[in-house]
């Protein structure tokens, strides 16, 4: 069914891997989801059965790659909900799924080269709108950070792309020592990466990344869009459960509506 610029629908469950330790990737195949969706948005996902719905409360995912009526997700397995959506998404089995949500990226307006940032999961938007810039043969660098190595995953598939791609870590035990903010700092003292108004910005990650990002740009007269992460009950706006400062004015926005997608600008971390 179809509700405004959305769908409920019963997808299929195609495939569950472990990319990692309990993360995982997960591909559905859906009527309109997949097709209407664009690099950002997120889809919202009923975890449990018909009979008895436990826990209540949808999960947000966001889109991380689209073939055809085919879509993928990445999620990590970190409590009693995440477990319980690990049994549910299971090949051949079918989930509840509203989408696609909230705004994506905007993609208009600038031939520049693309800047995508992304932290631990992060990675699951920016491996979207890393795809579509390659679709469209625009020149794309990618940064990607995590604590550790054994956190990163499918690094065989970014390194096969047609991007610039750039990896660190908080320990050194891969890439850059260091996180992704410090890294962007040395690339760009040695040059590897130019000046900032050369690009198009772009980071999503945990929150205090995203504002050290940009925080950072900011500083330095440039801006970049980020992708907020918080939990998202209702997914249209309804529940006002996740709202965020606006940083020009007083009020608020909410991510699941007027997000996830922002540029650095409009709101407070």
């Amino acid at each position: 069914m179809i509700t405004g610029n959305y769908y409920e629908e019963q997808n299929r469950v195609i495939s569950i891997k472990e990319v990692r330790n309990h993360v995982f990737s997960v591909w559905l195949e859906s009527d309109k989801i997949a097709e209407t969706s664009v690099a950002g948005q997120f889809i919202n996902v009923q975890v449990g059965d018909s009979e008895f719905i436990e826990p209540v409360l949808r999960r947000p995912f966001a889109i991380a790659s689209v073939e055809g009526k085919k879509y993928e997700i990445i999620f990590h397995e970190v409590g009693r909900g995440t477990e319980m959506l690990k049994k549910l998404l299971q090949p051949g089995k079918f989930a509840s799924v509203l989408g696609p949500l909230g705004n994506g990226f905007d993609l208009k307006g600038s031939d520049k080269e693309k800047l995508l940032i992304a932290g631990g999961l992060g990675i699951a938007p920016i491996k979207r709108l890393m795809e579509k810039y390659i679709s469209m043969g625009i020149k794309t660098t990618v940064i990607w950070g995590n604590r550790d190595k054994s956190d990163f995953f499918d690094l065989d598939y970014y390194m096969n792309q047609d991007i610039m791609l750039f990896i660190s870590s908080d320990n050194g035990s891969i890439g850059f020592e260091g996180n992704v903010l410090e890294m962007l700092q040395s690339e760009i003292r040695n040059s590897r990466i130019e000046t900032m108004d050369k690009y198009d910005i772009y980071a999503v990650g945990p929150t205090p990344m995203m504002r050290g990002v940009a925080e950072y740009l900011l500083s330095e007269g440039f801006s970049c869009q980020v992708s907020l992460e918080t939990p998202m009950a209702c997914g249209i706006g309804v529940c006002q459960g996740c709202a965020v400062d606006k940083r020009k004015e007083p009020g608020y926005l909410l991510v699941c509506k007027d997000g996830p997608v922002f540029d650095a600008t409009d709101v407070k971390f």
